[in-house]
């Protein structure tokens, strides 16, 4: 069974063409699954490429899922609202002085921005940001080290709430939720001379909180039609590690084959993996039963059908009787 062909970033409406035709190509090729990571802005059904391109896939039996896009958590930020589109969301050892540049007099500071130190300190001490003021996570830990920091704790806001993020960053860094920030603020407010440490402490199963939609994943309602539901699933979306393409500069570094990436752009391929292992399972199964599998038997959640639970989803009906009626 083939599986997929991934459709990536087209940042030009010159290559919405280029799009269909890909698409034209997959059917051709008589494959089974198509994942498109890609988005646009809302449009009628009529015309969006994407939704034109994969109706006629669904039509040759052809399962399609393409992202929801990063525009979160403002409502309406939805793409690929197609009924026929499975879309899913996307689901640190020495104590050293920590500081929060806030303490300066200047609120802005606490953002971490270039030069933003205001007198206090940086040099080997822990900083504590936090995020927003239109600067990069990354650049906020670069103008903590340029300032002499040996580390930085950045803080979520509070609209971010507990989406987390494993960036590449530049010096020692851990990213907190909005919750834990607080504790932290308030313990730097109370202390004097107050400490921090950085460790790895091991992966944690079962948190309570988990699974959680982001931040930033794009939200119905369904502007292109409202009658409709979407997003339709919950899928990992973050923190991925994923396959990453060399550069074009002939660098054949092999740690560069992979990276750790967030958005729908990474549960939209899980979500077509799913849907892959179900076909491998049920070659009889269409691409609305597929859908509706992994749909019906996700677990309970307030956005879309649930997180997808693929041992469900493989087999989704129980306790099937015969009623006769008169």
């Amino acid at each position: 069974m083939q599986v997929h062909w991934e459709i990536l970033m087209a940042q030009q409406l010159e290559l919405h063409l280029d799009i269909l035709a890909g698409l034209d190509a997959a059917v051709e090729d008589g494959i089974d699954i198509i994942s498109i990571s890609l988005v646009d802005a809302s449009l009628p059904f009529h015309q969006d490429n994407i939704a034109i391109g994969s109706f006629s896939a669904i039509q040759k039996g052809i399962f399609v899922s393409c992202s929801a896009g990063n525009l979160g958590p403002s409502p309406g930020t939805l793409s690929n609202e197609a009924p026929w589109i499975l879309t899913p969301k996307d689901s640190l050892s020495t104590l050293v002085p920590l500081v929060y540049p806030v303490s300066s007099g200047n609120s802005n500071s606490s953002l971490c921005r270039e030069g933003s130190e205001n007198g206090v300190d940086f040099k080997g001490k822990v900083v504590f940001c936090e995020r927003g003021g239109g600067i990069a996570r990354i650049a906020k830990g670069q103008a903590v080290k340029d300032a002499g920091g040996a580390a930085m704790i950045l803080m979520n806001k509070e609209i971010d709430a507990f989406s987390t993020l494993a960036d590449a960053h530049v010096l020692p860094a851990v990213h907190l939720s909005y919750a834990s920030g607080l504790k932290i603020k308030s313990y730097i407010n109370s202390s004097e001379q107050p400490l921090a440490t950085i460790s790895f402490k091991g992966t944690s199963i079962g948190d309570p909180l988990a699974p959680v939609v982001t931040s930033f994943s794009s939200r119905g309602p369904n502007l292109a039609s409202p009658g409709i539901l979407k997003p339709d699933i919950v899928g990992p979306g973050v923190n991925i590690l994923a396959a990453w393409a060399f550069s074009l500069d002939d660098n054949t570094d092999p740690k560069l084959a992979f990276n750790v990436i967030s958005g729908t752009s990474m549960s939209c391929p899980h979500l077509s993996g799913v849907a892959a292992l179900l076909k491998s399972s049920h070659p009889s199964w269409s691409p609305a039963a597929i859908k509706s599998a992994m749909m019906t038997t996700a677990d309970i959640f307030t956005t879309g059908a649930g997180h997808v639970n693929p041992s469900k989803a493989n087999d989704p009906v129980k306790n099937v009787i015969s009623i006769k009626f008169n």
